[in-house]
């Protein structure tokens, strides 16, 4: 039951115990085999558990070879009631690519994410009214839950961006013009959306010539937002970042205040970060559940029994079956 607070923050009792899921990718192999070790039984073409609920932490489309069963999937789960689902970043570009305004997208892509978005396409392509099917649904998830005993959001945990974005979703839903406020770059929508699933980005220094394993220069890196970023190095600062970052102490010139996840908060659930089996519990309420399955890693997930402390020996993961790439 679903239960209004003060702040109008919607808080759910919990009902039973949870598998939180991460970030799945189009991986839908690995989904089932790790829905199996989790010890959900498919009935009618529908996962579910007698005792528990899952809950996917978003990012649950993309880059894997079968998006299209990983909606069949998650969404049959979520209709049915034995889980629960938020938005993730990717969900969130195939929404704004493919929802029109004027014939337009509501937000074009990067160029990496518009051929990600075009190959999510290609598995409909028999099948195209599905599609909308599935993206009219996606509109229905949110950005964040927050249970009595833990939270669960895409990137980062934020009490104003999230008492906003509720402010804005309308009828259990995001409607239209709300999307276009959240790609308008001069609308505080539009950051608080970014943030909750992208997570806080520093700008490295201009005469800061960082390069990842491609070649390719980057100009931000993400960092750790449960801790504060002063007097920090960029390495120890630094969190989910496919580059080295050098140990030395951080200008303030490029800092910018944000809300630290203080460690008397409820555990928060996240993922986004594609840690593979490292550092996916930095603290005892902080856990990341990205084991980087789109990149050879893992599909991972968190059974919780009732905790207030995050167990690290909770985690399950399922490897990568195989690379498609």
């Amino acid at each position: 039951m679903l239960l209004g607070n003060t702040n109008r923050r919607k808080t759910i009792q919990e009902d039973c115990l949870y598998d939180i899921i991460g970030d799945v990718h189009g991986f839908a192999n690995e989904l089932e085999e790790l829905l199996e070790k989790l010890g959900y039984t498919q009935k009618r073409g529908i996962w579910r558990h007698a005792q528990r609920k899952a809950i996917f932490v978003g990012d649950f489309v993309d880059r894997g070879p079968d998006s299209k069963r990983v909606l069949q999937i998650v969404s049959g789960m979520v209709e049915f009631g034995s889980a629960h689902a938020i938005l993730g970043n990717h969900e969130l570009n195939l929404i704004m690519y493919l929802t029109k305004e004027n014939g337009k997208p509501i937000r074009k892509p990067s160029e990496s994410s518009r051929k990600l978005i075009e190959k999510v396409k290609d598995e409909f392509e028999d099948e195209p009214e599905l599609l909308k099917k599935y993206v009219k649904w996606l509109r229905t998830l949110p950005v964040y839950l927050c249970f009595d005993k833990f939270r669960i959001v895409h990137a980062y945990w934020n009490d104003d961006y999230i008492d906003l974005i509720d402010e804005y979703r309308v009828d259990g839903r995001f409607k239209k013009k709300t999307l276009k406020m959240m790609a308008d770059p001069n609308h505080p929508l539009c950051n608080a959306i970014n943030r909750i699933t992208k997570g806080i980005e520093f700008r490295l220094p201009e005469d800061l010539i960082i390069k990842d394993s491609n070649n390719i220069r980057r100009n931000n890196f993400r960092v750790r937002w449960w801790e504060s970023p002063k007097g920090k190095t960029f390495h120890e600062l630094s969190y989910g970042n496919k580059f080295k970052l050098p140990d030395y102490t951080i200008p303030e010139q490029i800092l910018f205040p944000y809300e630290i996840y203080e460690d008397h908060e409820p555990p928060v659930f996240f993922g986004h970060y594609c840690m593979g089996s490292g550092q996916m519990n930095p603290k005892d309420n902080i856990c990341c559940l990205d084991a980087c399955v789109a990149n050879g890693g893992s599909l991972a997930a968190y059974r919780w029994n009732g905790e207030s402390t995050i167990n690290p020996e909770n985690m399950i993961f399922v490897k990568q079956i195989f690379s498609f790439f």
